[in-house]
């Protein structure tokens, strides 16, 4: 996991060929005027634009195998917990999703500006409400092959 001003996201690039991809589209993109959608920026990488209020901890965590995220806030704010647990993994499925709960959480606040990075197999909890006002955040899916 990574947790970092979005301003700092090229000191990671080496984390995945694909990562300059997601830095060149948001070099060129106000971020902040696209729509809810799911768009495809390259083979390799996508993002998911979203906007809602922050849910109660329900203590399920997500992890994924095939995708990398890239999480970036860009208005409003919310909790991610982070657990280093090792994820029980299945059978993937068309979100590359896999559900689990977990004991073990690091609290995160991603606030507008910040972004945070979920490699494959590490659990995290988006979308947790610090307060009502509404999120708007952009996932960036990079493939991890």
């Amino acid at each position: 996991m990574i947790f970092d001003k979005l301003e700092n996201l090229y000191k990671y690039s080496n984390v995945s060929p694909y990562f300059k991809d997601v830095i060149n589209f948001i070099n060129k993109t106000d971020l902040s005027t696209l729509k809810v959608e799911k768009k495809d920026i390259t083979d390799k990488v996508f993002y998911n634009s979203q906007e809602y209020l922050g849910k109660e901890d329900t203590n399920k965590f997500e992890s994924h195998i095939k995708y990398i995220d890239i999480q970036v806030v860009i208005k409003g704010e919310e909790y991610i917990h982070y657990s280093k647990d090792t994820p029980i993994i299945g059978e993937t499925n068309d979100k590359d999703m896999y559900l689990t709960t977990s004991t073990d959480k690091t609290i995160l606040k991603l606030t507008k500006g910040m972004f945070a990075i979920f490699l494959p197999g590490e659990l995290h909890n988006p979308g947790l409400k610090v307060d009502n006002n509404l999120i708007k955040k952009v996932i960036f899916k990079v493939s991890a092959k």
